[in-house]
């Protein structure tokens, strides 16, 4: 009876977790052997402002609920892992914990999943560099604008270069009124 009772917490917990990965953007597993209580809290912090989580589970646990979830590719990890979700955006966790992992050598990015498809551990620091969508966007719109700005200034200096040609100076005046 107490194995029946296990199997079925261990079982809640993969859908537990599952539930949290299908509902995001984007999950990758770390391993964070050493880092202090201090430290993670730290890290959470950074990563709930940027509407990221981070649970921390068994490796079989996450193994399986990833499995569940379509992607059996995840690294094997040795000692504590932890997985990194992110709700929003797509490149939060991942560049949340890569600068996070500059400062704390004890926290290891592995592998993970963004936007449905798998990334390796190199392909997850890549992904880290990125902007968020929201930057994106305004670098965009800010390349977009440049064009037209431009035009604006051209067309605004013909008009001006235009009026000083029609309007006689102030000097060319007074010099037709000397001669008079």
């Amino acid at each position: 009876m107490a194995n029946k009772e296990i199997i079925a917490k261990k079982a809640e917990a993969v859908d537990k977790l599952l539930k949290e990965i299908q509902g995001s953007k984007s999950y990758i597993l770390c391993e964070y052997a050493g880092l202090t209580v201090n430290k993670m809290e730290e890290l959470r912090k950074q990563l709930r402002a940027s509407d990221c989580l981070i649970k921390v589970a068994t490796n079989n646990t996450i193994k399986r609920a990833s499995a569940l979830d379509g992607f059996n590719e995840l690294v094997d990890t040795i000692g504590p892992s932890c997985i990194v979700i992110s709700k929003s955006e797509s490149v939060d966790g991942p560049r949340i914990v890569q600068g996070f992992a500059k400062d704390n050598k004890n926290l290891v990015m592995k592998d993970g999943v963004v936007d449905g498809k798998y990334y390796d551990e190199k392909g997850i620091a890549e992904i880290a560099k990125l902007p968020s969508r929201l930057t994106l966007l305004a670098m965009l719109a800010g390349g977009m604008y440049q064009p037209i700005q431009q035009l604006a200034v051209g067309l605004n200096m013909l008009v001006e270069k235009d009026s000083k040609e029609a309007a006689p100076t102030e000097t060319a005046v007074e010099a037709a009124s000397v001669a008079a």
